[in-house]
């Protein structure tokens, strides 16, 4: 009785370790592997996307008293604005130095570039009556001397970097 005992628990592992194997060949011959090639829709990639960001102009205020420009000096980057505030009780006329040529932004005086129809010579040509503005964008890099042309002893400085 133990041979039929010990021929069955044989008969069983055989047909277990069969079983086994078959299941195994079965799957793998349908089951994808890392080495085989993989559907469309599988083989998308993220896209990579190079952003740059330009830097952002920003503008910046001088105001002008009857005492001065407030800040004298001022520090900015090529691209940024700087508005010019009159708060003062006269007018305010913003030119790049010397007084009274206005050359030293452009190369060109005064008689040659204003009126300044396309406001790029550091020179607002004409009176500012108080309570008024002129925005000016410097694209060169530099010192740039200014002056109020109506009072030539009112000047400032503009750092471009």
């Amino acid at each position: 009785m133990n041979q039929k005992y010990i021929l069955a628990i044989i008969i069983i592992l055989l047909a277990a370790i069969g079983g086994f194997i078959w299941f195994q060949m079965d799957n793998t011959a349908t089951a994808p592997t890392d080495n085989q090639p993989t559907t469309q829709n599988q083989q998308q990639e993220n896209p990579i996307i190079d952003i740059q960001l330009e830097p952002v102009a920003k503008t910046f205020e001088v105001i002008y008293t009857d005492a001065g420009y407030s800040p004298s000096t001022l520090t900015i980057k090529a691209g940024d604005t700087v508005m010019f505030k009159n708060q003062s009780s006269g007018n305010m006329w913003i030119a790049s130095g010397m007084h009274p040529t206005h050359m030293v932004y452009n190369g060109t005086d005064l008689q040659s570039h204003c009126p300044d129809a396309e406001n790029d010579d550091f020179d607002q040509c004409a009176n500012g009556a108080p309570q008024t503005s002129w925005n000016f964008t410097f694209t060169k890099a530099g010192t740039w001397g200014y002056h109020n042309h109506t009072n030539s002893p009112k000047f400032g400085k503009i750092i471009v970097e």
